[in-house]
């Protein structure tokens, strides 16, 4: 939408949080909170958003985004503070702005579309929502014509009092609009601070038609402290399940699978109990992931069997029709088609060609304490069980490496390779050691 401005709020110190990490950088569904939003605001196609931060976050983690212009609230004094640090970039502008915060990550595309629908110039789309149960957000008072009169802190509402429509903070207006009533938001208040949502009672007493968008709690919730994220999470984790089972992916018990936000799975993919998919992984048709297997940054060829207990790490490659069994864990790697390593091994640094057999215990010892090296095994190649195979080194292909090898040389195409101490026997060793 060429003649919207999108502002996100995200100077709060985030302080419940009890983290280092600032709040906005909090992770969910292996996204950053802000990031979250971000996404979301992207696909209105703004002209511009506005990012409002607190002075600890540095400009750099956005910088690269010719759409984001950040700005920095100086002094904590109130979500309508922080609306005023963008009104100067603001100005001339004929079109709409959109209000939105950075904890506030599950928000729906579909719902801010209803909310940046407005009808006239001097009307305001307000998000809210239903809650009966007792709870700490802004209460929205309704006039009796329907229209927004005002809202009103939980904190300062009576217990007899029971209003059960709720203010999400999300609204929507002409960029004029806002500019204007902002700057009628005063600081008569304990703390001394300007709140944004002040905004609607002056809206309504000049004359402005602020109007009600319904939406869900569970999109709208936001993030305070770790307990709230952790509900967040089991949201979006529910959404995130319900997705992919539709697109036909098959989860023996999807309440046990960990999904991220970016995760990216084909059709008749079966995933079993207790597998944890972390970001930036992709899984193509056909492949299966069994129990208590972990994956992060990797990529699954088709007709893959990986796990149970298996773990893939940054920079995993795995072709079509490998099988990565249990206790086996690659790094950095890339197994070319139909090879197989079925149990007990490590795979780092390592390029694997096709129709690789691993044998038990295998081990690409890839550290010399200082650098990493790489392995290079050609096509065919049978590593035999219990073998170490130390870096730099090239195994040929249609190779072989007797077991309980340790390989520090290049071996060529179609040898046998050992390196074993030789077998020593003492005959009747029983008899002499009880002398």
């Amino acid at each position: 939408m060429k003649n919207l401005s999108i502002i996100i709020l995200a100077a709060g110190k985030g302080t419940r949080m009890n983290s280092s990490v600032p709040k906005v950088f909090q992770l969910l569904g292996g996204l950053a909170l802000i990031d979250h939003c971000l996404k979301t605001a992207r696909l209105l196609k703004p002209h511009k958003i506005y990012l409002v931060l607190n002075q600890k976050i540095e400009k750099k983690y956005f910088e690269n985004d010719q759409l984001i212009k950040c700005l920095y609230q100086k002094k904590q004094l109130g979500t309508a503070d922080a609306i005023k640090t963008c009104l100067s970039s603001l100005k001339g502008s004929r079109g709409k702005v959109l209000i939105l915060y950075a904890d506030h990550p599950l928000i729906k595309l579909s719902t801010l579309k209803k909310v940046v629908n407005l009808k006239s110039n001097n009307e305001i789309n307000l998000l809210g929502f239903v809650k009966e149960e007792f709870n700490s957000y802004g209460k929205v008072i309704l006039g009796t014509d329907g229209l927004v009169k005002e809202i009103i802190e939980q904190n300062e509402l009576s217990s007899k009092d029971k209003f059960v429509l709720c203010n999400s903070g999300i609204f929507c207006s002409k960029t004029s609009v806002l500019t204007r009533l902002v700057l009628k938001i005063k600081n008569d208040n304990k703390k001394k601070e300007f709140y944004l949502t002040d905004i609607f009672k002056i809206a309504s007493q000049n004359k402005f038609l602020t109007k009600i968008v319904m939406g869900n709690e569970d999109e709208i919730m936001g993030i305070n402290d770790k307990k709230e994220l952790a509900v967040a999470e089991n949201f979006l984790q529910n959404d995130l399940r319900d997705k992919f089972l539709k697109k036909g992916v098959s989860m023996k018990d999807p309440q046990t699978v960990y999904l991220c936000s970016d995760t990216k799975i084909g059709k008749d993919v079966t995933i079993y109990p207790y597998v944890f998919i972390g970001p930036n992984v992709k899984i193509a048709n056909g492949a299966i992931i069994y129990s208590f297997s972990h994956l992060e940054n990797c990529n699954i060829g088709k007709n893959t069997n990986i796990g149970p207990y298996a773990r893939l790490r940054p920079g995993a490659k795995i072709a079509e029709g490998v099988r990565v069994g249990n206790f086996v864990e690659v790094k950095n790697s890339i197994i070319g088609k139909n090879s197989q390593a079925n149990h007990l091994t490590y795979i780092g640094d390592t390029e694997v060609g096709k129709n690789v057999n691993f044998g038990a215990g295998t081990i690409t010892c890839n550290y010399d304490g200082k650098k990493k090296h790489k392995t290079i095994i050609e096509d065919e190649a049978f590593i035999g069980s219990n073998s170490s195979i130390i870096a730099p080194v090239r195994i040929g292909k249609k190779a072989y490496i007797g077991s309980g090898s340790a390989i520090s040389k290049d071996v060529n195409p179609n040898s046998l390779a050992i390196e074993r101490s030789t077998q020593v026997e003492v005959k009747d060793w029983l008899k002499k050691v009880k002398k």
